[in-house]
C-alpha cells in the first residue's frame, strides 16, 4: 500500500479514531472500543474490516474474544506519516 493508499483510508474519521484508539491502547476487543469512542457494534466491525483488509490491523482470537491491534509492519512502513498525521 503507498502512502496516498494510506492517506485515503486513515481520512475517514471513524477509522481515523480506532486507529489513533487501537495505538494508545495496543489492543482491544469490539466491544472495547464501541464503548471508548461511542460508535455502534456493527459500524465498529466494518471498519476493522476495512483495516484489516488493508494489513492495517491484525485480529486474534482467545476463547470468544477476538482483540485487533496495529500491525507492526505497517507502523514501521509508515513510520514518518503517521507520526505526521498524528500531529
Amino acid at each position: 500500500m503507498d502512502k496516498f493508499d494510506v492517506i485515503k483510508l486513515l481520512s475517514d474519521e471513524t477509522r481515523f479514531s480506532i486507529f489513533k484508539t487501537l495505538l494508545d491502547f495496543d489492543r482491544l476487543c469490539v466491544s472495547e472500543i464501541e464503548n471508548l469512542l461511542g460508535i455502534k457494534q456493527a459500524n465498529t466491525s466494518k471498519h476493522l474490516r476495512k483495516l484489516k483488509d488493508f494489513d492495517v490491523v491484525e485480529s486474534v482470537r482467545e476463547k470468544n474474544t477476538i482483540f485487533y491491534n496495529v500491525k507492526d509492519q505497517f507502523l514501521t512502513d509508515n513510520e514518518e506519516l503517521i507520526r505526521y498525521l498524528l500531529v
